[in-house]
């Protein structure tokens, strides 16, 4: 029987213990340098799962990063993923547990973990362990980008200097359905898409299609899904003519002005926010992703809150198009 959508974010590991071994680990995240081309690549590598991948995963994107950084083989860092998607954030099943929730199977367990539990874990994984490198790098980023790019991917795409997207791309993230508009770095957001469609999007916690985006400033440029990879090559080859030290000024100088507009202090609502949301109280009735996920399962879960709001709102296509 084929798997819906949601079921593929199941989880593979033991979610209690968050351990991951090293070679599985850059089993989902393969990376290669190709000198010719002056380009290193971060390619996601999970299809089966829609690339959801660990929390420990997206720390070795960071890592990734400052490699390729300090090569010198290296102009241009390219962020794509194997199959259908870009990918769909860290999976579903392990939400919560890297700052203390656990399985909430009895009392002990669903205690809540002390605000200095979330503080570096939130800090050191949501904004230094990936999106601070690739927002910071001095090498050129473009994200090559299909189908959903969600959670931690679509960080990664709006700390990105470039998104080359087909058609059917889709952007948001799902933690706005989970734990309201707060844990995001707001700074990007507004300066990538406006007030106006950071509120739409967060409030009402839908996606982004890739045309919306291109035309409010997320996505560089819009593409056949069979010219992504050409139109990604391109991109990369028109950059990799400047000299090395030409492109890495250039990208010093942009700091300063993100600097100078606000983005270290924007950069800290993703950290300090998501404590906060992570710590929310529930009213009666109010839908609660661990509670839910505990009582019925990832799968339930995600499908019941999805069937709660009208199919423009939906973060799954296929149970859009199932009620259309």
């Amino acid at each position: 029987m084929k798997k819906t959508e949601a079921e593929l974010l199941e989880n593979q590991w033991d979610v209690e213990n968050m351990e991951v071994d090293p070679e599985t680990l850059a089993s989902y995240v393969r990376y290669e340098v190709d000198e010719e081309r002056s380009t290193a690549t971060i390619t996601f590598d999970r299809a089966d799962r829609l690339n959801a991948i660990p929390v420990a995963a997206f720390e070795r994107v960071g890592d990734l990063v400052r490699e390729a950084e300090s090569d010198d083989r290296v102009k241009v860092i390219i962020f794509k993923g194997e199959g259908d998607h870009f990918g769909t954030g860290a999976d579903a099943a392990e939400l919560g547990h890297y700052i203390g929730y656990k399985s909430g199977t009895d009392k002990a367990s669903r205690r809540r973990p002390a605000q200095r539990q979330r503080i570096l874990p939130d800090r050191n994984v949501l904004s230094s362990g990936f999106t601070r490198p690739i927002i910071e790098s001095l090498k050129a980023t473009i994200c090559q980008v299909q189908g959903y790019c969600y959670g931690g991917h679509f960080q990664i795409a709006l700390s990105a200097d470039i998104v080359i997207a087909s058609p059917d791309a889709k952007f948001t993230h799902p933690a706005f359905r989970y734990l309201g508009p707060a844990p995001q770095d707001m700074y990007h957001w507004v300066e990538k898409v406006g007030l106006t469609t950071m509120k739409d999007v967060m409030l009402t916690m839908r996606a982004i299609g890739a045309e919306e985006g291109e035309r409010k400033g997320l996505v560089t440029k819009v593409v056949e899904r069979d010219e992504l990879d050409k139109w990604v090559a391109d991109y990369a080859e028109a950059i990799a003519v400047m000299p090395l030290d030409s492109l890495m000024m250039g990208k010093s100088m942009m700091q300063i002005m993100m600097e100078a507009r606000g983005k270290g202090l924007g950069a800290m609502t993703s950290w300090v926010g998501h404590g906060w949301a992570t710590n929310a109280s529930f009213d009666p009735g109010d839908w609660n992703f661990l509670k839910e996920r505990r009582d019925q399962g990832v799968s339930a879960a995600l499908a019941d809150r999805d069937r709660m709001v009208a199919p423009y709102f939906r973060l799954s296509d296929s149970r859009s198009q199932e009620e259309a």
